[in-house]
């Protein structure tokens, strides 16, 4: 099965399916053991105990409070202790993840810690699923949109943790304004001034991050960004390259076949084509 960074997540188109939501009480010293592959994927939330982990001659300590993430296919044995019989011991979510494709994949080989420190919001997405998974009528496009929510918040969590633990904390503001302001009208240079850091040693980090320039990193979003608007077929390349933060249409239009090989003109009778 393809394995890809749980910090990928948050801007991989994937399918969530066989989702499942409930409450989990166990008593002290409770062992459990998954002794055949496990069929889905899972998120467990460890409200209410904490645990050992025993898979592959290696054991994982999950104090109570962190937020564990199981794939599918893992086979492994559980003992739980410090059990608070006041509360749910643990609260799972199970799911399958697959492409857009249909194959699927997991984020981990192996059980392992994604939180360990308590976050109010994540907390509140699982009481929620459970909440509506137990009704007498299943919402379960509401359980999806959920579960869907939780990975998105810990994908971003953790693409956070990944910039700070490299290295690149001192450029994440920048970063974050590459990644999320297509339309930027501000210079590397202002960028680098939002970091405190000199434009040389920002384009430096960045390229370190990234592979590419923070100017090739742009464009290359803008493109992207243009051709899932040109795939709508309900705007013209003018109406696309202003919404891509591109000012001439004209500079746009050359960027585009530079990056794809085509006009932008050539892609859309492609599509209209079906040959896309």
């Amino acid at each position: 099965m393809e394995k890809i960074e749980f910090l990928k997540l948050y801007e991989l188109d994937y399918n969530l399916s066989d989702i499942f939501a409930i409450n989990q009480f166990w008593k002290e010293n409770t062992n459990f053991k998954m002794t055949t592959p496990r069929r889905t994927s899972g998120l467990l939330y460890f409200c209410g105990c904490s645990a050992i982990y025993s898979f592959n001659n290696t054991e994982l300590k999950v104090p109570r409070g962190s937020l564990v993430y199981i794939p599918e296919g893992s086979v492994y044995k559980t003992n739980f202790f410090e059990v608070d019989d006041s509360i749910p011991s643990t609260i799972l979510i199970e799911f399958s993840l697959a492409l857009s494709n249909g194959e699927h994949f997991c984020v981990a080989e192996q059980p392992c810690i994604l939180k360990q420190e308590s976050n109010v919001r994540i907390n509140e997405l699982f009481y929620e699923a459970v909440k509506n998974y137990s009704l007498a009528v299943i919402p379960l496009s509401k359980v999806k949109s959920v579960v869907y929510q939780l990975l998105s918040i810990l994908s971003h969590a953790e693409r956070q943790q990944n910039i700070n633990s490299l290295g690149f904390n001192t450029i994440a503001q920048g970063i974050a304004h590459l990644e999320n302001d297509l339309k930027s009208k501000k210079t590397i240079k202002e960028i680098a001034q939002m970091c405190n850091v000199s434009e040389s040693t920002f384009r430096r980090l960045f390229n370190q991050y990234t592979g590419k320039s923070p100017v090739e990193y742009r464009i290359e979003r803008r493109i992207e960004y243009a051709k899932k608007l040109l795939n709508t077929k309900t705007m013209t390349i003018l109406e696309v390259s202003i919404e891509t933060g591109f000012d001439d249409p004209a500079y746009f239009c050359r960027v585009f076949k530079k990056c794809t090989g085509v006009t932008a003109g050539e892609y859309l009778s492609a599509l209209e084509n079906n040959d896309i």
